[in-house]
């Protein structure tokens, strides 16, 4: 085979990439269970989609010797996933590929030796990075998807935890901790199930490697945000238990509630009764319960009852960081980032959506203090307006349905659960109709009755942009009026077609109780 040559410095900034444009750039991240090789298409707005991925579970810690070296039975499986990992990029094109190894691997004696070995075999440059660099590319992840505050991102590998701190969103300080799923498991829990003193004592440990590690004073305003492979596990297999409505795990909120109920399951089964239990994998079955205690013990550590679940991690923070992609960012920003990746990857038309948008936004600013809606309601009606035709790629006649399903599937979209809903409700709404009865049960594990009302709110000020698309309006509604009123830019402005006008009357007076009122009225 002719090996690759791949060079760190080949991927374009994102400032070379037009808008409407994408390029491409592979990651492999070489951790110490599993290994990646993701390849990413970048849009010129920033956003980015997984267009290809395939998972290997190399355990490159398994078995380590005393001094930390990789055995040679792990290096013989970490060559073998990298030979098929560049066979697949040969097959994909050979797309500028950053690669990374973790903890395992910069642990090692012998990590060096294994990297340049690597290198001869498959043409594939590999990186080790530091603890804290490893904990950096998972801020800049997580800050692709999501405006951070005051948060404290958690990393759980095979290896180690890294720890990263955020103020008014900058990363204000990050660190490293032996407390990988991994390696817990391999430390401490000899037994399968494991004892209660083997349990224990890893707690212990995990407790004092915590307590010495400086992280933000608990408060209101902090955040959890949880990046991993065994973190997403938890969070499928909660979702499983509580049947809930939404599929995709990136937004999910793992809260205490959950960790309980699945101590009280997998701490007493085996490693093949956990493969059986829905949502969990073979490669996570016999490390799972060690992930548990450590994400049990951080959510005590820092006073919180729950974790947000991310999908963008180390990989994601790969492409940020090599194509200078701007965060920390506003969650606007971020959405319409994704929303960009999604309409080159289905092929709907943004203009149609960005010119419905400003002007539902039009009609929510005015009518904003009046019904009590939040910055997120505005966000939701964004994406909603954004997005509300993408169903026409699968069913131009029952296109809002569609439109619902992509919104709220959407794995990247960078949304809150609640809000991917609700937007996706917004969307189904957009031509007019009638909520349908049963969403109330469907989606009270997510939703609220209020909430399910700014969702027809939201459907119906969509309804009124995309009827009056085109047209450049002024809204007036004066306080303690309930008369609304619609009328060209002084300067020009594009007529009001009376039809439209007609069309709006019921469905305004029937959500708001409002009168629509056109010029010459």
């Amino acid at each position: 085979m002719t090996p690759l040559t791949m060079s760190a410095s080949s991927p374009v900034l994102l400032t070379e990439i037009r808008p409407g444009e994408a390029s491409q750039l592979a990651v492999i991240d070489l951790g110490s269970n599993t290994a990646r090789l993701a390849i990413f298409e970048v849009t010129g707005e920033g956003g980015l989609r997984t267009v290809y991925e395939v998972k290997e579970v190399p355990r490159l810690g398994k078995g380590v010797r005393d001094d930390l070296s990789l055995s040679p039975g792990a290096i013989e499986r970490g060559l073998a996933t990298l030979t098929r990992f560049s066979r697949h990029l040969t097959v994909m094109g050979n797309p500028p590929t950053i690669a990374v190894a973790t903890s395992a691997v910069r642990d090692a004696p012998n990590g060096r030796a294994f990297i340049e070995r690597i290198a001869r075999r498959t043409g594939i440059l590999m990186r080790v990075i530091s603890g804290e660099e490893e904990a950096r590319l998972g801020y800049l992840g997580v800050a692709s998807a999501w405006e951070l505050d005051r948060d404290v991102i958690a990393d759980l590998g095979g290896g180690s935890l890294q720890l990263a701190s955020t103020r008014s969103g900058q990363l204000e300080r990050s660190s490293s901790l032996p407390l990988g799923a991994l390696r817990m498991t391999q430390d401490f829990l000899r037994h399968d199930p494991p004892k209660r003193k083997e349990l224990e004592a890893a707690r212990d440990h995990i407790r004092k490697e915590l307590a010495a590690t400086p992280l933000p004073r608990p408060s209101e305003r902090l955040r959890i945000f949880g990046v991993g492979g065994t973190i997403r596990c938890l969070a499928r297999v909660a979702m499983e238990l509580r049947e809930y409505p939404v599929q995709r795990v990136h937004g999910y909120r793992l809260n205490r509630r959950d960790l309980d109920v699945l101590e009280g399951i997998l701490l007493e089964m085996t490693a093949p009764q956990r493969r059986e239990v829905p949502g969990i994998s073979a490669a996570r079955a016999d490390v799972i319960v060690a992930g548990l205690l450590v994400v049990d013990e951080l959510l005590r550590r820092t006073d919180r009852d729950e974790l947000w679940v991310t999908g963008h991690g180390i990989r994601e923070g790969a492409v940020i960081e090599r194509l200078a992609i701007p965060v920390p960012a506003s969650q606007e920003v971020l959405a319409f980032r994704s929303v960009t990746a999604a309409a080159r990857a289905m092929g709907f038309s943004l203009i149609h959506g960005e010119q419905v948008r400003r002007l539902a936004l039009t009609l929510f600013d005015r009518l904003q203090t009046r019904f009590g809606w939040t910055a997120n309601d505005r966000l939701v009606l964004s994406v909603a307006a954004w997005m509300h035709d993408v169903g026409a790629v699968v069913d131009p006649w029952h296109h809002p349905q569609h439109s619902a399903y992509l919104i709220r599937n959407l794995a990247s979209l960078s949304l809150t659960d609640r809000d991917a809903v609700l937007a996706s409700l917004v969307a189904y709404l957009h031509e007019g109709d009638e909520m349908p009865e049963g969403w109330a049960k469907t989606w009270r594990a997510i939703l609220t009755p209020d909430d399910l009302q700014v969702a027809r709110q939201l459907g119906t000020i969509v309804y009124f942009a995309e009827t009056l698309e085109g047209a450049r309006l002024t809204v007036t509604l004066p306080r303690g009026s309930q008369r609304l009123r619609i009328e060209p830019y002084r300067n020009g402005g594009a007529s009001v077609p009376p039809r439209a006008v007609e069309r709006l009357r019921k469905p305004i007076e029937r959500v708001f109780e409002l009168e629509l009122v056109a010029p010459d009225e």
